[in-house]
């Protein structure tokens, strides 16, 4: 072989040596870029894994959020209730005042009847005792009526037995006045 052969098998080598290190820098780079890819890979599968824990952290903080929502809804509703029972109650406390008023307004009346009612019972015994104070006396009266009717007679039957005279001036004797 010759020197130009040589040379140019040398110049060909060279070039090869080029070629090959050229090779082997991009077989560095591209084994660079895979380990980075592999670390980029890796820390993706990392931020997924946290990514995933989050989004069941967040999962976990909407199901508290929706069991505090339908506590809050809870105690809302309670809170109405507890308002609207409140509300009745004061309803029915005024009610209660103002049966309490009609109660004693009622009582008031009651009481002023009763002693309207006591006043005619007692009328009612004044009356009775009166008729019967008047029974009495008309009783007494027609006894008296008789008893002066049976002295008339007795007096008609002792002028008839006896003639009495009286002076003219002297018109009554022992208190009685005779008729003639």
């Amino acid at each position: 072989m010759s020197d130009a052969e040589n040379n140019d098998l040398i110049s060909e080598d060279n070039s090869y040596a080029l070629q090959l290190q050229d090779l082997k820098y991009m077989i560095q780079l591209r084994e660079e870029e895979l380990l980075e890819m592999k670390a980029s890979v890796i820390k993706l599968a990392e931020l997924q894994s946290k990514i995933d824990n989050q989004l069941i952290a967040f999962e976990h903080l909407q199901n508290i959020i929706g069991n505090h929502q339908q506590k809050e809804i809870g105690f809302l509703k309670r809170e109405a209730s507890m308002e609207d029972e409140m509300l009745q109650s004061i309803e029915g406390e005024s009610a209660f005042y103002q049966l309490q008023k009609k109660l004693e307004s009622n009582e008031i009346e009651i009481n002023k009847q009763m002693r309207e009612l006591k006043e005619a019972v007692e009328l009612y015994h004044e009356i009775s005792d009166l008729q019967k104070k008047n029974t009495e006396l008309e009783s007494a009266l027609e006894m008296a009526n008789l008893d002066n009717q049976f002295l008339k007679v007795e007096l008609e039957e002792l002028r008839n037995r006896q003639p009495i005279q009286f002076d003219k001036n002297d018109e009554s004797q022992d208190g009685i006045t005779l008729e003639q």
